[in-house]
């Protein structure tokens, strides 16, 4: 069974060059937000995670909340890569110039970044364009910081699968006292 999994994942590989990675902080309840939509609940390793992951891939992706949440000052990209925003606000004046705003699908965007040189790019918010690129089966693993809180309401981690999907642990990091990085491949 496992090697039929892999040898199915190389095929998919064939078809799809780039390496698509989400990475999100979670709350213990599993909500990537709070009610607030404020991301004062984040530990500084998440933070460091997230520029890291942002400047290895130089290939992020996100949905407008998240983005205007970071946007000017956070952004990850500021002169190199390529910054995606999904939105359907196409007269948005772009901060920097790696900023690309799209209402393209999930498929259309790999392909771009693929003809920019991308071989790899990360997910970094909200649920509704994780969701997007997991039901569009471009997803290759999740990457969670556990952050140690409860939320009464917020925004779930994804936003109408169309599927049920099994997940293969890869790494489970203590970041701190509190805090744990969870890392897994999705099996396809």
């Amino acid at each position: 069974m496992y090697f039929y999994q892999a040898a199915n994942t190389n095929i998919e590989r064939k078809k799809q060059i780039m390496k698509l990675s989400i990475y999100l902080a979670i709350s213990a309840n599993g909500f990537i937000s709070n009610e607030r939509g404020v991301p004062d609940w984040l530990s500084e390793e998440y933070g460091q995670g997230f520029y890291a992951i942002c400047q290895k891939t130089k290939a992020v992706i996100m949905g407008k909340t998240t983005y205007n949440i970071l946007v000017p000052d956070y952004l990850p990209l500021k002169e190199d890569g390529t910054t995606v925003v999904l939105t359907s606000d196409m007269q948005l004046t772009r901060p920097n110039p790696t900023v690309v705003f799209t209402n393209e699908t999930a498929s259309e965007i790999v392909s771009m970044l693929e003809k920019k040189g991308h071989t790899e790019a990360v997910i970094i918010g909200g649920a509704l364009t994780a969701s997007k690129f997991v039901n569009a089966g471009l997803v290759d693993d999740i990457i969670f910081v556990v952050e140690p809180v409860l939320f009464r309401n917020g925004l779930l981690l994804f936003k109408d699968l169309e599927s049920d999907l099994k997940l293969d642990l890869m790494e489970i990091t203590k970041l701190n006292d509190k805090t744990i990085r969870v890392h897994y491949s999705i099996l396809k």
